[in-house]
């Protein structure tokens, strides 16, 4: 996706068992507040358009270990 990796991010496909995929962010949205929105919003519909037999979508991504992530949350 030319968005995600504009911000330095990628989204990979980990594994598929029955009708569930397993992706892993990567560079900019591992660790990005906006991480759960650009999958449900974004990815998620692209996903789910292209194969309707899709039942749910896994992040796995350790999001606590980004390095460098491209949005982070108001600092508290």
């Amino acid at each position: 996706n030319p968005a995600i990796a504009a911000h330095g991010g990628e989204i990979t496909l980990v594994g598929v068992k029955d009708a569930e995929i397993y992706l892993e962010m990567s560079g900019g949205c591992q660790g990005c507040a906006m991480s759960r929105m650009t999958l449900r919003q974004g990815v998620e519909r692209m996903v789910r358009q292209s194969v309707p037999e899709v039942s749910m979508i896994h992040d796995i991504t350790d999001h606590s270990s980004g390095e460098n992530p491209f949005f982070e949350g108001p600092q508290v």
